[in-house]
């Protein structure tokens, strides 16, 4: 053979034991789904964060996919169906507990502990303890992380500056949050019936409201904020009826409506939502997380700011963990990012939870932050203009700090299948009779109902084996 025929034969081979490790090299690469939800906003985001991903990690790819509505019934019946996504989004609560006891999340805690580039003890505590699950002792809030969070959303009091200029009224001081008493003079100052009289004055008519000082106090909030608790801290026994700081905040929820006319009754509420009666300055103060920022900068046609939840008469705050001088309470909202059992993310966990870490690191976070509609779960990114953003409003962000630090999870995330036992006995019973009826005390009707809502949580938690 000549030396042309040789080099040719030389190169022939070599090109084909090129192509043969390429091929190789591309079934090496691993492609993981990961589905959340989001509006437009938030699918750029992550998807930029994908891409950036994609571009710096050549042995897996993520391809991303939003589900526009009915998600946790989408991710559970994609569960079901045994064909389940690789990441998705978890909810806290309700989804977290149900998918955590069935075994359809993956342990991360191993990955987590061998990981090198994110540190949990950055990350705000209560963010971290709504994703811990003990699966020998069948407790929340403790044992191993099956999720990393996406974020946490404390909520907190939005208000209508302009209102409150308008009306005379001084703003509430942006760090110390205001009194139940205080809250009813502000709120009283603030409602006005048609004929410009508030709810003391004489001749006020009650039938005839045309702005309103205050409405949607989320009932966790005044019960955590008055030093109340709906259940125990191990989530097997509803407390509730029992407890004097819950009583009073529930009957407190119904005095302003019935006794002080300060707050939406059912009547107005029904030919128009408190978020639209804000949204339009028909309402000065109500309650929300920090997800509504994002819309609420680019909709409001008035000058709004946050403030500290209110707090009771107790002089106590349940607050998460035992955090200590929390100023205030309230519950906090969460997302996790997890693993699914049974996928190809947890054949390939080590690939799955690198992406995870990846959203919940740096990076991130504050590309998440720059939106404005979360708070980085990382402490120290949150107390950077990253989140502050003092540019834009709210001026007073630093509120959601506080709250991000002293805010418990919901109570839905200390039991499983909340709604199944909760949601009956309370919405359809508690909540109309006092609140919205006004016509039973919240002490008769908790203590009514008290044998029915522990027999309910037994259930469920004798559900799990």
């Amino acid at each position: 053979m000549n030396k042309n025929l040789r080099l040719l034969a030389i190169l022939m081979l070599l090109s084909s034991l090129m192509l043969g490790s390429f091929s190789a090299l591309a079934q090496d690469v691993v492609t993981l789904s990961f589905v959340g939800w989001g509006g437009p906003e938030e699918g750029a985001v992550f998807q930029s964060l994908v891409d950036s991903f994609n571009a710096n990690n050549s042995d897996v790819q993520i391809d991303y996919t939003q589900i526009p509505s009915d998600y946790v019934t989408a991710l559970n019946t994609l569960i079901a169906g045994g064909t389940p996504p690789d990441i998705a989004y978890v909810p806290d609560g309700g989804p977290f507990t149900s998918l955590v006891t069935r075994g359809a999340l993956v342990n991360l805690q191993p990955l987590v502990d061998a990981s090198e580039n994110f540190d949990p003890d950055g990350v705000w505590p209560s963010a971290l303890g709504r994703y811990m699950y003990d699966a020998e002792t069948r407790s929340f809030w403790t044992g191993d992380l099956y999720a990393l969070p996406k974020d946490i959303g404390p909520t907190v009091l939005y208000i209508n500056v302009d209102l409150f200029e308008a009306a005379g009224v001084p703003l509430p001081d942006p760090v110390v949050p205001m009194t139940w008493d205080q809250l009813i003079e502000v709120g009283t100052a603030l409602t006005f019936d048609a004929n410009g009289l508030n709810p003391d004055d004489p001749g006020f008519d009650a039938n005839n409201i045309v702005q309103w000082g205050v409405a949607d106090l989320w009932f966790e909030n005044v019960v955590y904020g008055n030093g109340g608790r709906i259940v125990s801290e191990d989530g097997r026994t509803f407390v509730a009826a029992d407890d004097p700081n819950t009583i009073e905040a529930i009957q407190f929820l119904s005095d302003i409506t019935h006794v002080y006319n300060i707050h939406p009754n059912a009547q107005a509420t029904g030919s128009m939502s408190v978020g639209q009666m804000f949204e339009t300055g028909r309402l000065a103060m109500t309650t929300n997380g920090r997800w509504a920022t994002t819309g609420y900068r680019n909709s409001l046609q008035f000058e709004w700011d946050v403030r500290p939840n209110i707090v009771g008469p107790s002089g106590e705050v349940t607050a998460y963990a035992n955090q200590e001088d929390c100023s205030f309470g309230g519950w906090s909202g969460s997302v996790g990012l997890s693993i699914i059992a049974g996928s190809q993310g947890e054949v390939h966990a080590d690939l799955a939870y690198r992406f995870i870490e990846y959203l919940a690191g740096p990076e991130g976070q504050i590309e998440q932050a720059a939106l404005g509609f979360q708070i980085p779960n990382q402490v120290e990114i949150a107390m950077t203009d990253a989140f502050l953003q003092p540019d834009l409003p709210p001026a007073n962000a630093e509120v959601f700090l506080e709250a991000a630090r002293c805010q418990s999870p919901g109570p839905w995330t200390q039991t499983p299948l909340y709604g199944q036992w909760f949601d009956d006995n309370w919405w359809n019973g508690v909540w109309p009779e006092v609140v919205v009826d006004g016509s039973v005390l919240a002490e008769d009707a908790l203590a009514e109902r008290r044998d029915a809502f522990q027999r309910r949580l037994d259930e469920v938690w004798a559900s799990l084996g």
